[in-house]
């Protein structure tokens, strides 16, 4: 698996991960995991705009707290935010095979 289908693949569980917290669901903690490591790593590499830097940081609080309680607002928030990494995600890969 070369470098960018790891990006792709971190952001997708990203996505996931804010998708079951939208839901109200727990997220697989290693899917959760996966996609919080790889928005760190971009956000750190300022490569994110404040909607996805927004989700690096619910992402890392969700780690650090053992899960994350979302009122209807902010699972509204989480669904669009799992929305606009999945089209970050095509963006940057289809940019930049």
């Amino acid at each position: 698996m070369g470098k960018l289908d790891r990006i792709q693949s971190g952001l997708l569980d990203a996505a996931y991960a804010l998708d079951e917290q939208a839901s109200g669901r727990t997220p697989e903690i290693s899917r959760l995991l996966s996609g919080a490591i790889t928005l760190d790593t971009l956000f750190r590499r300022r490569a994110l705009d404040a909607d996805l830097q927004d989700a690096a940081l619910t992402l890392e609080h969700a780690v650090r707290k053992d899960g994350l309680y979302l009122d209807a607002e902010g699972r509204a928030r989480a669904s669009a935010l799992a929305q606009k990494i999945r089209l970050f995600a095509n963006a940057s890969i289809t940019s930049l095979r």
